[in-house]
C-alpha cells in the first residue's frame, strides 16, 4: 500500500524485506536500513525476531495445563483491549474495511512479533497472510477467528481481506529490485511447512488444515 505521496509505508518495506531475503543477515539489514532509513529502528527490531525464531532451539512440549495456562496470558492483552471497547464502538470497528492485518493488529497495540506470536505462527507465515499469498480456502477457521479476536474485528471481515487478491511483493517503483516476484498463492499447509515453527506447532496446524483446500 502506498501512501499518497508515493512513500513505502512500514508494511511496504517489511514485507519486501521478508520476500528478498530467506533469512536476514547483516548485510541485507544494512542495505534496507540505508535504503529506509526513516525504519532503521523498526527493520533492526524485525531482523533480531526474525533470527531469533530461526536459531532459538523449539519450546518444550508442554503439558494441556501448561499450554493453556500460556495461552490465556498470551490472550491477555487481547482482552483487556476489547472489553474495554463499548458497543458502538465495536460496532464500527467490525463494520470497516480491513486493509492490512498487520496495520489493524498495530491499532491494537502489537507489532509483528507480538501478532505473530498470539496467532502462533511466525512471521514469515504472518506475512504472507498479510500480502494474500496462501489460498483462503486452505486457512483453518479457528486461525482466522483467532486473528478477528486479536484484532478487534469481523470474522466475516478477516475472511473478507484474505479473500481478495495477493499483493505483488515486487514491481511497485519505489521497492522493485530486479524481476518482480510471482504473486502465485500457495496452502496454508505448504507455508507451514517451510516456517520456522517447532515440528509440534507444524504438526497442530498441518492436523487443522488437513482436508481444506490444498490446490
Amino acid at each position: 500500500m502506498m501512501t499518497q505521496n508515493n512513500e513505502p509505508t512500514l508494511d511496504d518495506v517489511l514485507n519486501e524485506f521478508v520476500a528478498e531475503y530467506e533469512k536476514p543477515t547483516a548485510e541485507a539489514l544494512e542495505s534496507w536500513a540505508a535504503r529506509y532509513p526513516q525504519f532503521r529502528n523498526e527493520l533492526i527490531d524485525f531482523a533480531v525476531s526474525w533470527t531469533e525464531q530461526l536459531v532459538l532451539p523449539p519450546a518444550p512440549e508442554l503439558s494441556a495445563e501448561e499450554e493453556k495456562l500460556l495461552v490465556d496470558r498470551a490472550m491477555s492483552h487481547v482482552q483487556n483491549v476489547v472489553y474495554k471497547r463499548d458497543e458502538a464502538s465495536a460496532a464500527q470497528t467490525e463494520a470497516r474495511s480491513i486493509s492490512s492485518l498487520t496495520g489493524e493488529a498495530k491499532r491494537a497495540g502489537m507489532n509483528a512479533q507480538e501478532f505473530a506470536k498470539a496467532c502462533g505462527l511466525d512471521l514469515v507465515l504472518v506475512t504472507k497472510l498479510n500480502n494474500r499469498q496462501i489460498r483462503p480456502l486452505s486457512i483453518p477457521a479457528r486461525l482466522v477467528g483467532q486473528i478477528a479476536r486479536l484484532v478487534g474485528a469481523s470474522v466475516d471481515g478477516v475472511s473478507a481481506y484474505l479473500a481478495g487478491p495477493p499483493q505483488p511483493l515486487a514491481g511497485r517503483s519505489f521497492l522493485a529490485r530486479g524481476k518482480p516476484q510471482s504473486a502465485e498463492q500457495h496452502s496454508f499447509a505448504d507455508a507451514v511447512r517451510a516456517s520456522s515453527l517447532s515440528e509440534a506447532e507444524k504438526a497442530r496446524w498441518l492436523d487443522e488444515a488437513a482436508g481444506l483446500d490444498e490446490g
